[in-house]
């Protein structure tokens, strides 16, 4: 049962684009069958799938938020070094009015893309020919070096389509697409404090997500005071955990939202709540 004051969201989820298995069009059609009434697409460090997402949500009745989760650093460089996710929320209208390309989140998502491509690319070329011609053989849908953009298979569809392909050569990719992060220090290696402004900037509500998730607590709780928001409801987070966020992001003053984290890859689990009309209203009214 939903509290009085929330609306039924999911505002936390993944397609294809990036390391999700659901088409747009379906993620969106599976939460509206659930009666949600805001739902957000936020794919790492992309906005390619909030289109078509937008245009499904229009067409079912529900609305749809442009989102990123986008990937900052805290200690970069170092041992101690560990991801820390920011999501980024921007007002429905901007999902089809061009805008988004506009944005200095845009502009990374386009240099994300072509890096990942590169990073596959000079994989597949480090393999011996037998290997590789088992992952690129061309034919029908073309080598993967003709396709651009969003053609270009996402992680979660190249890692796919690794195992269906060559499975042999599946762990020797996991291990190096993991440098994707780590080498590329002009798009990854910014701080959560730095993704934070840029949100902002762009006219976007921050929310920390996953806060339960990372080691260095010191440093994130210095992350939790910057940010606008809190993620208080995911699939990661058990019934007690989530409520102990949720107190601390309304002691704090601070909006919060109830997500699902989904990538398809396990059974959904649904937000037990919904997130503050205040912090809907608040991402609906931009900067």
């Amino acid at each position: 049962m939903l509290s009085p004051d929330t609306v039924a969201t999911d505002l936390h989820g993944h397609t294809r684009f990036s390391d999700g298995r659901a088409e747009p069009e379906d993620y969106v059609a599976f939460r509206a069958g659930l009666g949600m009434e805001v739902v957000a697409v936020s794919d790492h460090d992309t906005f390619a799938a909030v289109p078509r997402a937008a245009e499904a949500a229009r067409a079912l009745g529900v609305t749809l938020v442009p989102a990123m989760e986008v990937t900052a650093f805290i200690h970069a460089g170092t041992a101690r070094a560990e991801q820390v996710h920011v999501l980024a929320y921007f007002p429905p209208e901007r999902a089809l009015d061009g805008s988004l390309g506009d944005t200095r989140l845009g502009a990374r998502a386009v240099a994300v893309c072509h890096r990942w491509r590169e990073l596959c690319l000079a994989w597949l070329a480090s393999l011996p020919e037998d290997q590789r011609w088992f992952l690129d053989p061309g034919g029908p849908d073309g080598a993967l070096a003709d396709k651009r953009g969003t053609e270009f298979p996402a992680l979660q569809d190249f890692l796919e389509l690794v195992a269906r392909r060559n499975p042999l050569v599946y762990d020797d990719f996991i291990r190096h697409h993991r440098t994707f992060w780590e080498d590329d220090k002009d798009l990854f290696a910014w701080t959560p404090e730095e993704a934070i402004e840029t949100i902002r900037a762009d006219g976007a509500l921050d929310v920390v997500a996953h806060p339960a998730r990372y080691r260095d607590r010191a440093r994130v709780d210095r992350v939790l005071d910057h940010a606008s928001g809190i993620e208080v409801y995911t699939s990661r987070h058990k019934e007690r955990i989530a409520a102990d966020w949720r107190a601390r992001a309304e002691g704090a003053n601070k909006h919060w939202t109830a997500s699902s984290d989904d990538h398809g890859h396990s059974t959904y689990l649904r937000p037990p709540d919904g997130t503050p009309r205040r912090t809907i209203e608040r991402i609906y009214a931009g900067a």
